[in-house]
């Protein structure tokens, strides 16, 4: 009897993992629907895009890849996968998303809330565009 219990709980408990994992995995991460609306302050000019390259390369590509491929070295054992931003991940995105996702950071993708300027980030930003067409 004691062991049906086990096995019964752990079954149960199993399950609900295993359900909330796959519910987790086909939802994504999504920004709220204000973070969304966020336009970019900060026009995407030559200087702009440079900022954003030297900042991307410093804290970003070591996960995300210097193609912005997903494919950096720190990135090949992380769950879930750096995003691919060559992919349609940036053509999907808006720039408010973007910000929302570097700002808060979730799992293995740290916050640069504090580290970065609100300047800063919309910079990055605006290089990480120049990977692929974006919203």
């Amino acid at each position: 009897m004691r062991h049906s219990i086990f096995y019964l709980l752990f079954g149960l408990i199993f399950l609900t993992v295993t359900v909330l994992v796959f519910a987790h995995e086909k939802t994504g991460w999504i920004a709220p629907e204000e973070a969304k609306k966020m336009k970019n302050p900060v026009k995407a000019t030559k200087t702009s895009i440079q900022k954003g390259k030297e900042i991307y390369e410093k804290m970003c590509a070591l996960c995300h890849g210097a193609k912005g491929d997903g494919k950096g070295p720190a990135g090949a054992g992380l769950n879930p996968k750096p995003t691919n931003f060559m992919e349609s991940h940036g053509e999907k995105m808006t720039d408010g998303e973007h910000f929302w996702k570097i700002t808060t950071g979730r799992g293995p993708m740290p916050s640069y809330e504090k580290q970065l300027s609100a300047e800063e980030r919309w910079h990055v930003i605006n290089y990480i565009n120049t990977f692929t067409k974006h919203k």
